[in-house]
């Protein structure tokens, strides 16, 4: 019995070697939601887009359509998206090899639908959400390669949902959110390659999430 579960364990994964594939080695643009709905059909068997990823369109409702990629190689930017109401769809992104760009998203509240990011290989920018509360979502994202930037996000309160990120590469930028509070979400934190930059949080009274810091370059 143990040699037949081995077996079709084994069968498992070469199936899911064969059919997994990468595309796009340019990169993709998405503006609607019928491309969104049609990249499986379009790209059958891709799980990895080798290049940059562009989500921007004002009728684009949900991600659903990309539920199937685990990588994407390049930058990964969401911006500009007035109708999207959540990330979710994305659960299956594990890396991103750029940066990700999540600016000008004005319905969204969390970033639940990453929930299974671990890396980024370049920055993390989150810049002018206006119904954005907090960062559930990125509780898998341990490190992150460049800078840190959160922007701009008038109704974020804390940064709750990062609470594995350990190291960022370079540099901290929290700025200019009014309604954050505190720094919940950073706990684990214990190196910054670059600076810490703490600005124009008119709200901002509690410093202790950051109390396992370390080391600021």
């Amino acid at each position: 019995m143990k040699k037949l579960l081995l077996l079709i364990a084994a069968i498992l994964i070469h199936f899911a070697a064969a059919t997994a594939q990468s595309c796009l080695p340019e990169g993709i643009t998405f503006r609607t939601q019928e491309q969104i709905d049609n990249f499986q059909t379009n790209y059958p068997g891709c799980t990895e887009i080798e290049g940059d990823v562009t989500i921007q369109g004002n009728d684009i409702t949900n991600l659903n359509g990309l539920s199937v990629l685990a990588s994407i190689g390049g930058k990964f930017e969401i911006r500009s998206n007035s109708s999207l109401g959540s990330l979710v769809g994305l659960e299956s992104l594990i890396s991103i090899g750029g940066n990700l760009f999540i600016s000008d998203n004005s319905m969204i509240t969390n970033l639940v639908g990453l929930d299974n990011l671990t890396t980024i290989g370049g920055y993390l920018w989150i810049r002018v959400n206006i119904s954005l509360s907090n960062l559930a979502g990125l509780e898998s994202l341990t490190s992150i390669g460049d800078y840190l930037e959160i922007r701009s996000n008038n109704t974020l309160t804390s940064l709750a949902g990062m609470e594995s990120l350990n190291s960022v590469g370079s540099s901290i930028i929290i700025s200019e959110n009014n309604s954050l509070t505190n720094l919940e979400g950073l706990d684990k934190l214990t190196t910054i390659e670059g600076y810490l930059w703490l600005k124009s949080n008119a709200s901002l009274a509690d410093l202790t999430s950051l109390e396992n810091v370390v080391h600021i370059n």
